[in-house]
């Protein structure tokens, strides 16, 4: 028995034993339980209650007689079914922890700051799902466009679109609904939009994104680290972004 199948085995729920006795019978295919005692070496007197018990879960077949054997089940059909009961407790795990959640009100002056990159990109990811009718993208540094085009891209057929940057000739490469900032909105851009006071170190912006009147996510990088501040439930996120929506159509 390979030492290393073991460790994999108890991430499947079984104990050392199991493991043992499991593995052991998957290299003999069928045997006795004197057989595989005497291969994995697990006490005599824990061997039935174990091969009973893997029995019962699915993993193992008897044939009676005396003595009884024990033989394997298709390896794949086994884990198939466990890739799949597994699949179906975490998605019923999932909604019933949805269930449960319950969305907290922020005080119209509340906001969060991200700094773990994963929280980051998480929040990324959740906000391009979640919009259902518009997003207004400030774009201070054109390679977030580039680095997320393959997500952005497909919302705009599903949403109103708006992506302003400050100057139209360095983003001729990607194909978006692009604005160039002018008049207030361009005022607008070159207003950091995240405090001095968050961060720590030169700071250099990255985008703003407005999300259905309702959701503000701002990302920079100051020092060595990347920062995002989060905003939901303002007045004044619908306000700027319908504003901003406004000047650009009027441009």
């Amino acid at each position: 028995m390979a030492a290393e199948i073991v460790p994999g085995l108890r991430a499947l729920g079984m104990n050392e034993y199991e493991a043992s006795v499991y593995s052991t019978l998957v290299g003999l295919q069928k045997a006795t339980a004197r057989d595989i005692h005497e291969m994995s070496r697990v006490p005599r007197g824990r061997i039935y209650d174990i091969l009973n018990d893997l029995a019962r879960r699915g993993f193992i077949a008897v044939e009676e007689g005396s003595p009884a054997s024990y033989y394997v089940l298709d390896v794949d059909v086994v884990f198939d079914r466990l890739k799949g009961d597994y699949i179906r407790s975490l998605e019923e795990t999932r909604e019933a922890l949805k269930s449960l959640s319950v969305k907290p009100r922020l005080p119209p002056d509340s906001f969060f700051i991200l700094r773990s990159g994963w929280a980051i990109e998480n929040h990324i990811s959740a906000l391009f799902r979640r919009v259902k009718g518009s997003m207004v993208i400030l774009c201070y540094n054109p390679e977030f466009l580039r680095k997320y085009y393959a997500t952005i891209k497909p919302l705009e057929r599903k949403i109103d679109l708006y992506v302003v940057v400050q100057k139209g000739e360095e983003c001729v490469d990607i194909n978006l609904p692009i604005y160039e900032a002018r008049g207030t909105v361009a005022e607008l851009l070159n207003t950091r939009p995240v405090n001095e006071s968050v961060m720590e170190g030169r700071r250099k912006d990255e985008c703003a994104i407005l999300v259905d009147s309702r959701d503000f996510f701002a990302i920079a990088t100051a020092g060595s680290g990347r920062y995002a501040v989060i905003g939901s439930d303002m007045p004044i996120i619908g306000y700027l972004q319908k504003t901003i929506v406004e000047r650009l159509k009027e441009a």
